[in-house]
């Protein structure tokens, strides 16, 4: 009982503000088991007259009345109670399917780890569903079935008080079978909820690296692991099932046991004068509906059991801190950059140390160092995706948590060597830049971008969908693509991982002039992994092991001779041997 309770609490705090409405729906589910009442009242009636004398048309006439208003009375509650309780309840979830969206959307971004990312997908996909298909239908049987047994309490020791303390002994045994009922289906239910979240991340792994698997020749070893993670989640969906069958066959057995208990309370007051014989016959054929709300707790319990581990899946996400937004009308004039003691570290793991630099507007900054010097850190912190532990990034002289993620997001571009495309048009994805913008727009952009040429050449134009990931098209054409859409948002600021690693010659040459457009009058910072595309950088910040250990132009940071001239070095040796080999 205290853990249906606690699914109707919970359930209920999901709900915003239908709330009141599903509370509503509690008092219509409350009258209408009132009215179930009314056929055994009539019974009673029925018995004691019979008794004492013919039933006369009169009676007849009254108890037909009375029995007709009833089934329309609780027709009409039953109707309140299914729109106000499920229908609400289905609206609630709606709006809450949103609130989640925009929930993740502000969590920073260590939240999605790989730990994580099987979780968030079986909430999101199927959490929610399992809710609204269990929760709060099982809520509206719950609900009930717990209003029936409440009445029936109050009717028996009003009644009769041996009588109802009878019930109530019998319906305190009843609760205890459904306590430990419920705890022991417990274990089952999360143990399919957390195989959910394996077999969610089994399936995304697979989908995401399907191209490096093939190319591994590593299809059976992945369909082995899919094969498993499913076989996993069916076996133990099987072993629970089969295991709340013997539960609810053992409960049933119990309230069955219990009908019979009380049946024996009744003949004994019978037999000590406390009850007339027409009353102990009526309350003999009584008790075979007394106990029926404990027994169907039990099974609202067995499905409510599913549902709460969704529930409480759901809540731990929402549960999670979001970076604070401010509501304010703070605008960014400048874009000037400045990183105060700065120090960040990804769980236990330290990966920046006080770091302090200025980015001037309208300048051009490079980050160099070997993977894991914290290049991408610093370009995702000044987009927010996380917040500073020590120190702070200010921005025109403020702390960036002054200003809106709204205003903050509007002037920042980010292109990144892995591009990621809708599974949509191709105006739909530049345009997914400035969803304001005009046909014309778009079209001068992907020209600037070096990708209008390719874009014609396809079968409709820039109204080919492109498939999910871009994936008919080149690396280089995603990538044009990509700083297409950042030149249509116009930003202040363009975070730049070099989109030129890792392409042909050709299209490096294409990219370039695209980046060069879209730079023009920007603040642009690169995480730098060809040397010679940043030697007219206003700054390089030469990175190592989370530190800032050398700065400067390029010019200067050849004259240091440190780690900056050793790397340079290292690039003039091999574009002077490509040079040989052309």
């Amino acid at each position: 009982m205290r853990a249906i309770i606690e699914y109707i609490r919970m359930a209920l705090s999901l709900l915003g503000k239908y709330k009141k409405d599903v509370q509503k729906g509690y008092i219509a589910a409350f009258f209408e088991s009132g009215f179930t009442f009314v056929p055994y009242m009539l019974l009673f009636y029925i018995i004691a007259v019979r008794l004492k004398r013919e039933l006369e048309p009169r009676d007849i006439i009254i108890i037909s009345i009375v029995m007709l208003l009833s089934v329309v009375l609780r027709t009409i509650c039953k109707r309140k109670q299914d729109q106000l309780q499920q229908n609400r309840g289905l609206y609630a979830l709606t709006e809450k399917r949103l609130e989640i969206s925009d929930h993740l959307s502000k969590l920073n971004m260590g939240y999605y780890s790989e730990a994580n990312i099987g979780n968030i997908s079986g909430v999101v996909a199927g959490g929610i569903n399992l809710i609204e298909e269990v929760v709060y239908i099982q809520l509206g049987v719950a609900v009930s079935a717990f209003a029936s047994w409440f009445l029936s309490v109050i009717f028996l020791f009003v009644f009769n008080i041996k009588l109802g303390l009878i019930y109530l002994l019998c319906s305190i045994l009843g609760v205890i079978g459904l306590e430990i009922s419920s705890k022991a289906l417990s274990y089952g239910v999360y143990r399919r909820q957390d195989n959910l979240g394996l077999l969610s991340q089994a399936v995304l792994d697979f989908i995401q690296g399907l191209p490096t698997i093939k190319a591994f020749n590593m299809m059976k070893e992945k369909n082995t692991e899919i094969d498993y993670a499913i076989k996993k989640m069916g076996d133990d969906s099987v072993d629970h099932v089969i295991y709340a069958s013997n539960l609810l066959i053992i409960y049933r057995v119990i309230t069955n046991a219990l009908t019979g208990l009380f049946c024996l309370g009744v003949i004994y007051l019978l037999q000590i004068g406390e009850l007339e014989l027409a009353w102990a016959i009526g309350f003999i054929v009584f008790s075979f509906i007394l106990f029926k709300p404990i027994e169907i707790l039990g099974n609202a319990g067995e499905f409510l059991s599913v549902g709460d581990a969704a529930l409480k899946a759901t809540w731990q996400i929402l549960k999670e801190k979001m970076l604070d937004d401010k509501v304010n009308s703070l605008k960014i004039e400048e874009m000037k950059i400045e990183f105060k003691d700065v120090s960040f570290a990804y769980e236990e793991q330290e990966v920046l140390k006080d770091i302090n630099f200025k980015i001037k507007p309208h300048s051009f900054t490079a980050l160099v160092g070997e993977s894991g010097s914290g290049k991408s850190t610093i370009a995702s912190l000044m987009a927010r995706f996380w917040d500073v532990e020590k120190g702070q990034i200010l921005i025109d002289g403020r702390d960036i948590k002054d200003y809106p993620f709204s205003e903050l997001m509007s002037n920042i571009s980010m292109v990144f060597q892995d591009v990621f495309l809708f599974n949509d048009t191709i105006f739909n994805n530049i345009a997914f830049g400035n969803s304001e913008a005009r046909r014309n727009e778009v079209i001068e952009a992907a020209k600037k971008a070096r990708c209008h040429d390719f874009i014609m050449k396809l079968p409709a134009g820039y109204d080919t969908v492109i498939g999910e990931g871009g994936s008919s098209l080149s690396g280089g054409e995603k990538q044009r693509i990509s700083i297409a859409r950042a030149m249509l948002k116009d930003a202040k600021l363009v975070l730049l991982d070099e989109a030129t690693a890792g392409v042909d010659p050709d299209n490096e040459k294409y990219i370039q002039e695209a980046i060069e457009n879209l730079v023009k009058d920007k603040t642009l910072v690169v995480i730098a992994h060809r040397l010679s595309t940043i030697q007219n950088a206003d700054q390089i910040l030469v990175l190592e092991d989370g530190r800032i250990v050398e700065r400067g132009t390029s010019e200067e940071l050849i004259k240091q001779a440190g780690i900056y001239k050793n790397q340079y070095d290292y690039y003039q040796r091999l574009k002077e041997i490509e040079v040989l080999n052309e």
